[in-house]
């Protein structure tokens, strides 16, 4: 650009003659913004050129970017074989990728429709996936449903249908888009694992039988020989462990049902048995004692209940997360408890005697009362009914002797069938 005070000077000289200072000066200054200006914009507009070149080729960059992913994408569903479709309530159209054509195996040039993909799915699943597919439509979640497909040939495959809705600003749904999978192969497998499952499972539970099953026929046969001192008919652990069960059936409609199921109840069958074990440490003088035992001879008595629980609890050190040996433990130590605080060994009441406890109670009293012993001949049903009746509140929980009443022929039939 020229000295601005050279180009000053010129213009003077040359117009001096015919202008007077102040004309000179102004267009001075007027040359000089020209020149100033175009500058500024010649500048401007090379900056400007040299942007949109930068922007024009950085645009290209990534729509080659972006065809690269869509062909990285397309690969990647035909691998997974994985379809796309997309639907635009608006217009109602839908689309289908050329990977999900191929899934239905249904020749691209038809064109895709709802119709056109219910003629594909299994004649079993169709109300399903109609159902479905109109729930899709007002649905604003995502969600995934697997069903069939049935080929021209017969053959069957299974799909993965997932689904997501698109809205606009107003929460308003303005594009439903998923993908759908060839799972056939990936079901096939699933249904082998879950057959091999289901046979190691059979295994398992014929081995847990086996074990279970020789347990309690060595805790029988223990228990049998301790309770043969004072058992004339030699069948009274298997009655109480069938009447504990019975009477937890039955208790299972009752308050009590929030702590009663299948486990409790077959927890308790096989708890039960060994309740009295602790019977072994008591001297036949006591225990086989035709007549009433002196106060003294009934404390040594009491101990039977602590001796049982501390013979268990050897065990249960060593399987402390065993529910069998913990109940056992329960009942053994506090079968003797009653309902109003005055039974032993710890004069617990109500409720803060274990509920396993509290239904041995009334299965051996009632065992008790229909068997004959040392002491006593066997009483009647009815006897035994009623005596069980006039403990409740006192010795026995009122919501199980209530049970009991309502089961009282089950008790009755049950003590005849095993035998009394």
């Amino acid at each position: 650009m020229k000295n601005s005070e050279s180009l000053i000077q010129d213009i003077l000289s040359k117009k001096k003659s015919s202008r007077d200072h102040d004309e000179v000066h102004a267009y001075a200054l007027e040359g000089f913004a020209r020149e100033i200006d175009y500058a500024i914009t010649t500048e401007l507009m090379t900056k400007l050129i040299l942007d949109h070149s930068n922007i024009a080729k950085r645009i290209e960059e990534l729509n080659e970017e972006l065809e690269q992913s869509e062909e990285n994408l397309l690969e990647a569903q035909k691998i997974a074989a994985l379809g796309r479709w997309d639907f635009y309530p608006d217009i109602e159209k839908t689309v289908w990728s050329g990977s999900m054509y191929d899934i239905l195996e249904i020749d691209p040039k038809e064109t895709s429709s709802n119709d056109l993909f219910f003629s594909r799915v299994h004649p079993e699943d169709l109300e399903t996936v109609k159902q479905t597919n109109r729930q899709m439509q007002e649905s604003k979640e995502p969600w995934s449903i697997r069903y069939r497909l049935i080929m021209d040939d017969g053959r069957i495959k299974w799909v993965q249908i997932r689904f997501s809705p698109k809205k606009d600003e107003k929460g308003m749904i303005v594009h439903n888009c998923g993908t759908i999978q060839d799972i056939t192969e990936m079901k096939k497998a699933e249904e082998q694992l879950e057959k091999y499952n289901r046979h190691l499972e059979d295994m398992v539970d014929v081995k847990v039988r086996e074990i279970s099953e020789s347990q309690m026929a060595t805790i029988y046969a223990l228990v049998k020989l301790s309770e043969s001192r004072d058992d004339d008919t030699g069948t009274h652990i298997e009655r109480t462990a069938s009447f504990c069960r019975l009477l937890a059936q039955k208790a299972e409609g009752s308050k009590y049902s929030y702590q009663i199921d299948d486990k409790f109840i077959n927890t308790i069958y096989r708890a039960s048995p060994p309740h009295d074990i602790g019977k072994v440490g008591i001297p036949d003088s006591i225990l086989l004692k035709p007549e009433k035992l002196t106060v003294e001879e009934f404390e040594i008595m009491k101990n039977h209940v602590r001796i049982g629980y501390d013979t268990l609890a050897e065990v249960g050190d060593q399987y402390q997360q065993n529910e069998f040996i913990k109940m056992g433990m329960d009942i053994a130590l506090y079968h003797h408890e009653k309902w109003d605080g005055s039974g032993y060994n710890e004069g617990l009441s109500s409720e803060k005697i274990p509920l396993a406890a509290r239904i041995m109670a009334i299965a051996d009293v009632y065992d008790a009362l229909r068997s004959k012993r040392v002491y006593k001949e066997a009483y009647s049903h009815e006897k035994s009914y009623e005596i069980i009746l006039s403990g409740r509140g006192k010795h026995f929980d009122p919501v199980l002797v209530d049970v009991f009443s309502g089961a009282k022929k089950d008790f009755m039939d049950l003590y005849d069938f095993i035998g009394g």
